[in-house]
């Protein structure tokens, strides 16, 4: 991971920029991490890897303790209540 204090950051922008694009680049103020830049293309998989991880955990939970969750709805009933099929 590339580091930069934020006057480098400032002063080589479109290097940091480009940089970015390959790996992430840790910008420092006051000598501590303030911010990491990554490609927008890495952060949004990212995202979704996270997302897909909490997806996982919510069935891995439910399928521990199904009760926790509360009262299921049939799916044939919120398909009836959104409109989806016919009453």
């Amino acid at each position: 991971m590339a580091k930069f204090s934020a006057s480098e950051a400032r002063a080589n922008f479109n290097r940091v920029l480009e940089l970015a694009k390959t790996e992430a680049v840790e910008i420092h103020k006051h000598g501590k991490p303030a911010v990491v830049m990554v490609d927008a293309m890495k952060y949004e998989e990212f995202l979704d890897y996270v997302e897909d991880l909490e997806d996982s955990l919510t069935v891995m939970e439910f399928e521990a303790d199904p009760k926790a969750f509360g009262k299921s709805t049939p799916l044939e009933e919120v398909e009836r209540e959104l409109g989806l099929k016919p009453l």
